[in-house]
């Protein structure tokens, strides 16, 4: 089974509690999470042609073999490769793999605001938080 490198927003409450979900459910530890919102994160670091506001557009993996899995292939992926099957066939159809990769997309462009919305709660350091 493949490892991956997990490119996150740790900023947004919503994309950080999915993905310490996944890690808990990743008993054969294949996932490593990189906080893309941490402040000496550098996207150049990890590879050549990684663009930082890509990256905060859409959810990106890189697997152990080099290949990068940008947006709904990245979730098909990481849940598959925990067992999770039953629900990832329609995020890969090519009947519903456009409309879903369009209602991803708009979903991590407002993911602060919907964070908000389902009272996901902000990232706290030093008594400050923010969203």
């Amino acid at each position: 089974m493949p490892h991956y490198e997990i490119f996150y927003d740790d900023a947004c409450p919503m994309c950080r509690f999915e993905v310490l979900r996944l890690l808990r459910k990743d008993v054969n530890r294949h996932f490593t999470a990189i906080d893309i919102s941490h402040p000496q994160f550098a996207a150049s670091q990890y590879g050549e042609g990684l663009e930082m506001n890509k990256m905060q557009q859409l959810l990106h993996v890189r697997r152990d073999d080099g290949v990068m899995l940008i947006g709904v292939d990245t979730i098909a992926a990481l849940y598959r490769s925990i067992g999770s099957r039953w629900w990832t066939g329609p995020l890969t159809w090519r009947l519903t793999r456009p409309t879903v990769a369009r209602l991803y997309a708009w979903v991590a462009r407002h993911r602060y605001r919907i964070s908000a919305l389902l009272g996901f709660a902000p990232r706290c350091h030093d008594g400050i938080c923010r969203l």
